[in-house]
């Protein structure tokens, strides 16, 4: 049987002033590709289907579009596990009854864990969820005061599901954790905060694979130990030449081959100057960017600007108005907010020969702008 591994499709994250939800939508499709190609039996996802516990409702519909593609237009199953960033128990709603549609959603740790069973029961599929030693302890009372970090708890887990498995020919384990000498990237942004909940890829053996989300970057942990990585980019920097796409694990064979698919928008960090930048706009317009304008204050026209230009502009870095050194990197939102008193600053540095206004006239101004509001002429 062939299964396709994929994990972190965090549908509702937001980018700039926008979201990834036409790009979530493209892999998506991708994905309803690979599957009719390759000829897949199952999906595995390995967990944060959400961006965050808050879903909103468009996130929701992206979700339901997914799940529709794989389960209902491609006629295979699904087993979905929920990863730190999910809501485990939205996510798991409903999860008995979707079972008849072959979706397998599993929110939570469970005691025992069940397998789904595939391929006429040949194939059995442990699915782990994100989970905290506590949970271990409450739900492995007797074996509570064995757990003292979260390779011991998955230790726990692990041996219970290894004293069962036997009875199948292929097993194989979903689970949504972090494993000790993973590389990250920007994008895992929990992951990048310290190493106390990482395990040793060792803790995993016996397992004829293992199905790992959490981490964005592809890559293999051991022989049998992988990371799907995310479908696309989510942050910039390394996940710009990060390939991107699917495992496909077969069952018969112990084969494992990453398929790449196609990105729609990719990312790209660009510096320059302003006339450097507009000289790229055919290279560059269909991209999400983070641009650095090295010649130019950073505000609210230099960013309604660009962003005309470069409708997939996320973030934007020019110079400081107070020390005319390069600016962090800004967000149309956050641009849009600047202080009437930073927008006057920025006009007279730009139009007026770099004039810096005296305290007085900063008074003065605030004054005017305040009696303005008062009057309703703003």
């Amino acid at each position: 049987m062939l299964l396709l591994h994929t994990s972190d499709w965090h549908f509702g994250m937001p980018v700039g002033n926008s979201n990834y939800q036409e790009d979530q939508l493209f892999f998506i499709e991708e994905l309803a590709r690979v599957i009719r190609e390759e000829r897949a039996g199952a999906v595995l996802l390995a967990g944060d289907v959400y961006d965050s516990g808050k879903v909103s409702g468009e996130a929701i519909e992206t979700w339901n579009q997914a799940a529709t593609r794989v389960c209902r237009d491609c006629g295979i199953p699904m087993v979905v596990i929920a990863g730190n960033h999910d809501s485990a128990d939205r996510l798991a709603a409903c999860s008995e009854l979707l079972k008849n549609s072959g979706l397998y959603i599993y929110g939570r740790l469970r005691n025992p864990v069940e397998p789904v069973l595939l391929d006429g029961e040949r194939v059995a599929v442990w699915p782990l969820p994100f989970f905290q030693t506590d949970a271990v302890c409450a739900r492995w009372p007797e074996k509570a005061e064995d757990v003292k970090n979260q390779a011991q708890a998955m230790t726990v887990v692990l041996d219970s599901i290894r004293e069962r498995m036997g009875q199948y020919p292929h097993n194989i384990l979903l689970s949504h954790s972090m494993v000790s000498q993973a590389e990250v990237s920007d994008s895992d942004r929990s992951a990048r905060i310290g190493g106390a909940g990482a395990v040793p890829a060792a803790v995993f053996d016996g397992f004829d694979y293992t199905a790992l989300g959490h981490i964005h970057k592809p890559q293999r942990m051991n022989s049998r130990v992988r990371y799907s990585g995310s479908p696309m980019a989510y942050s910039f920097g390394a996940e710009e030449i990060h390939e991107k796409g699917f495992v496909l694990y077969d069952t018969e064979t112990g084969e494992q081959r990453f398929v790449p698919i196609r990105q729609l928008h990719p990312h790209r960090s660009v510096a320059g100057t302003y006339d450097e930048i507009l000289s790229m706009r055919r290279e560059l317009e269909n991209c999400w960017l983070n641009l650095t304008v090295t010649d130019k204050l950073a505000g609210p026209e230099l960013y309604s600007e660009m962003r005309e230009r470069f409708p997939y502009l996320a973030f934007l870095r020019g110079r400081s108005i107070e020390t005319g050194e390069i600016s962090g990197a800004l967000t149309g939102e956050e641009m849009m907010a600047m202080s009437d008193t930073d927008i006057l600053k920025q006009f007279l540095q730009e139009n007026e020969s770099n004039v810096t206004p005296t305290e007085e006239q900063l008074t003065w101004f605030e004054k005017a702008m305040l009696s303005a509001d008062e009057e309703g002429l703003q």
